[in-house]
C-alpha cells in the first residue's frame, strides 16, 4: 500500500545558509504529530487514553515544544505518557517540566533509567533529574488507549537506547510507525565518544544494527531531521522503503567501523 503525507523533514538552514526557520508543528500521519524543534525531533501521538509524547527535546526548548503542542489543539497539562528513546539531554531534557505540568508517566528502558533519575552519567551531571515511573524492557508492549507501542532494545547510542513500533491508522489505512530516536547512530568522534560512550558500546551497536535492519515498518520517525533529509531521501518524506532504510543503517555502520579501526583503544576502555 502507498502511504502519503504532506509532512516533510527539513534541513537546518534556509536557502541562504542561515539557521532556520523553525518548523511548524503539524500532522505527520493519522494520530502522529511533529512537535519538535529545528534540529531535534519530538512527537505527539493522539490516543483515546490521552496524548503520548515520544521524546521531549532539550529543557531549554520546553516552552517552544509546549507552544507546538498547544498550536495543534492539545493541552500540555493533559499529556498521559512520555516515552523516551534514550537518555541524552537533547531528547529527555524536557521530561521533568512536562511531567510536572501534566502528571504524565515517564518511561525509558531500564538500562537508561538510573541516568534519568539521578541526572548523572559516569558520575557527571548531564540532565535535570527526573523521576522514572516505568522502566521498560525489551519486547514488552506499552498501551495507551487503542495504541500499542512495542519496545525494542537497541543499545549502542546509549545503554538503554530503544525504538518503539506502533500501528497507526490514517487516510491511506493502517501503517506501522517506527519511533527510532538515535538508535541507528554511534558517536564516531573521540570527544563525543568520551562524553557519551560506555563499555561494550561498539559490540552492542553491531548487534543492534542487525536487529534494526530486520524491522518491517512504513513510517520512519527518527531523532533528528537530517536522518531523513540528508541520509535517506532528499525530499524529506517520512515514508521510506526497506532498501532506503537498510542503505542508511549500513552507511552508518560503515562509519562506526571506520572509527573503530582508528580508535580501538578508546572503545575498549
Amino acid at each position: 500500500m502507498a502511504f502519503h503525507s504532506d509532512f516533510r523533514f527539513r534541513r537546518y538552514t534556509d536557502a541562504g545558509g542561515r539557521p532556520g526557520p523553525a518548523p511548524a508543528p503539524g500532522r505527520i500521519y493519522g494520530p502522529v504529530y511533529y512537535i519538535g524543534t529545528l534540529t531535534v525531533c519530538a512527537y505527539l501521538v493522539e490516543t483515546s487514553g490521552g496524548a503520548v509524547l515520544v521524546d521531549t527535546g532539550d529543557r531549554k526548548d520546553f516552552e517552544q515544544v509546549s507552544r507546538n503542542v498547544r498550536a495543534l489543539g492539545f493541552n500540555p497539562g493533559k499529556i498521559t505518557m512520555i516515552l523516551n528513546t534514550h537518555w541524552h539531554g537533547d531528547h529527555t531534557g524536557g521530561n521533568g517540566d512536562f511531567a510536572k505540568a501534566s502528571g504524565a508517566q515517564v518511561m525509558i528502558h531500564e538500562a537508561d533509567a538510573d541516568i534519568v533519575e539521578s541526572g548523572l552519567f559516569n558520575g557527571k551531571p548531564v540532565l535535570p533529574p527526573c523521576r522514572v515511573d516505568r522502566r521498560l524492557r525489551d519486547n514488552e508492549t506499552i498501551r495507551c488507549g487503542e495504541t500499542a507501542f512495542k519496545v525494542i532494545h537497541c543499545p549502542g547510542q546509549s545503554p538503554g537506547s530503544a525504538v518503539f513500533l506502533a500501528d497507526v491508522s490514517g487516510p491511506d489505512g493502517n501503517c506501522r510507525a517506527l519511533f527510532c530516536g538515535d538508535a541507528t547512530g554511534f558517536k564516531c568522534d573521540p570527544g563525543l565518544y568520551g562524553q557519551y560512550g560506555y563499555p561494550g558500546a561498539a559490540e552492542h551497536y553491531r548487534k543492534s544494527v542487525e536487529k534494526l535492519k530486520a524491522l518491517a515498518f512504513d513510517l520512519y520517525l527518527g531523532g533528528h531531521p537530517h536522518q531523513v533529509v540528508s541520509e535517506i531521501r532528499g525530499d524529506g518524506s517520512p515514508f521510506i522503503s526497506s532498501a532506503e532504510w537498510i542503505g542508511m543503517v549500513e552507511a552508518r555502520r560503515a562509519k562506526m567501523e571506520a572509527f573503530a579501526k582508528v580508535s580501538g583503544r578508546l572503545l575498549s576502555l
